[in-house]
C-alpha cells in the first residue's frame, strides 16, 4: 500500500511540474523552401540488362537524401535527383563501384530534363 501511495505522489508531482515548458528545448520546423534539389546524369559502364538497372537504382535509392533515381542500361545512364547537403555524388559513386560497375562521368542537369527521363 505504501508503494502505491509513493507511486501516486510521484505521478502527481511529476505532472504538476510547471517548469517543464520552460526547460523544454524549442522545436524549430524545417523550412521546405531552403531545401535545394539537384539533378545529375551519371554515365555508368558495365550495365547490360534490366537487372543491372535494378541494382543501380536500388543502391543509389538507399542513400539518404536521394529523391528519385532511374537507370537505363541501353544508354548506360542513371538519372538522379537528390537533396544538396544530404546526399552527394561521392556516395553515388561508392554505391556504383560496390555493385561492380564503373562511374564514367557525372553531369548536372536541369530538373525539367530529369522529369522527362523518369
Amino acid at each position: 500500500m505504501k508503494f502505491l501511495i509513493i507511486v501516486c505522489l510521484f505521478l502527481v508531482l511529476g505532472c504538476n511540474n510547471s517548469n517543464t515548458k520552460k526547460n523544454a528545448p524549442e522545436v524549430k520546423s524545417l523550412n521546405v523552401e531552403n531545401v535545394k534539389i539537384l539533378a545529375v546524369q551519371l554515365s555508368i559502364k558495365g550495365m547490360t540488362c534490366t537487372g543491372c538497372e535494378q541494382t543501380i537504382q536500388t543502391g543509389i535509392a538507399s542513400i539518404n537524401g536521394v529523391k528519385q533515381v532511374k537507370a537505363n542500361f541501353k544508354d548506360g545512364k542513371a538519372y538522379v535527383s537528390f537533396e544538396s547537403g544530404v546526399a552527394d555524388t561521392i556516395q553515388m559513386k561508392e554505391k556504383i563501384t560496390a555493385a561492380g560497375y564503373e562511374l564514367a562521368t557525372i553531369q548536372p542537369i536541369p530538373l525539367d530534363t530529369l522529369r522527362s527521363k523518369l
